[in-house]
């Protein structure tokens, strides 16, 4: 009887220390929210290194390399936030050549407003004007002509709104746990004026240091191919997959010869949606109209990074 209530005794102290156990690792893994609030008015550092090599085959290859550093002010207003982005440098080469021409410098003095409700949501981007009266003012007007698709301002903006979304908005006020992932299908425009479909996997990886915060490794890899993105392990998370990508914002029209994947590392802190660390890799083969050579097929893989100085 003695033996029977030891044995009693010990599995309720065992389910005890499991319970506390089970209670500790729920507490060090439990949910995080995503908000924005990076402060009142915040400044810092951006630099993008980006290097972009396109493989044409007989045609040769590309090799485009550019480093940007930005300075990036954040400040709350009456309606919500500003986010300014203010060039401090810009280096461009070509096949290990420095590019120096008219748009370089443009892109130099090229001032940029976000503007964000108090959430952190973008509701418009400014400051593109002078930029373009710039450019139609160094080159000829054939030139600007043919530059025309790709200086439209409202195309510019939904660029740089999509951007926005892709690294911050979709975020905003999402619950998450590590371990969780999410499936997408997000359109994007290729050079050649195309649209694909490609489907996205993000994952959210692990709880890291950064500073003296915790910050969010999140994982994405995306792949136009759907069979191969299938082989991935994770779980869908369909409610957050429609709000990453609702119906409404699908294209009708797309291209069957065009492939694009890639994968995004960024490690983010959920408290105030401050981005410490990101890069992505990427690549595009399609085929495009090449004057007096007509469809290439071209190849173009590109790595980004960004670095951070808070």
């Amino acid at each position: 009887m003695k033996d029977d209530l030891s044995k009693v005794a010990n599995w309720i102290v065992t389910i005890i220390l499991l319970a506390c156990f089970s209670s500790a690792i729920a507490k060090e893994s439990g949910t995080i929210r995503f908000s924005f609030a990076p402060g009142e008015n915040i400044s810092f550092t951006q630099k993008l290194t980006t290097m972009k090599e396109k493989d044409m085959g007989d045609k040769g290859k590309q090799l485009d390399e550019s480093v940007s550093t930005t300075r990036i002010t954040i400040s709350k207003t009456k309606f919500g936030w500003d986010v300014l982005a203010e060039p401090i440098s810009i280096a461009m080469k070509r096949n290990g050549e420095e590019i120096n021409n008219p748009i370089v410098s443009l892109l130099s003095s090229a001032v940029i407003t976000y503007k964000l409700d108090f959430d952190g949501n973008i509701l418009d981007v400014n400051g593109y004007e002078p930029f373009i009266e710039g450019i139609s003012n160094q080159v000829t007007p054939e030139v600007f002509k043919q530059l025309a698709p790709i200086l439209n301002i409202e195309a510019m903006k939904s660029k740089e709104i999509a951007e926005w979304n892709a690294r911050i908005g979709d975020y905003v006020g999402a619950e998450v746990q590590i371990g969780d992932s999410f499936v997408a299908d997000v359109p994007y425009q290729l050079p050649n004026g195309t649209t694909i479909n490609y489907s996205v996997q993000t994952k959210i990886a692990a709880l890291i240091p950064c500073g003296d915060n915790k910050c969010v490794r999140i994982e994405q890899a995306y792949d136009s191919q759907a069979d191969n993105l299938a082989k991935m392990a994770g779980k869908v998370a369909s409610n957050v997959a429609d709000a990453v990508a609702p119906e409404t914002n699908k294209p009708s029209s797309e291209s069957n010869t065009a492939v694009i994947k890639g994968t995004v590392t960024r490690v983010i802190d959920p408290n105030t949606m401050l981005i410490y660390e990101e890069e992505s890799k990427r690549t595009i083969a399609m085929e495009i109209d090449i004057p007096g050579a007509g469809l290439v097929p071209v190849k173009t893989s590109e790595i980004r990074k960004y670095e951070f100085e808070y």
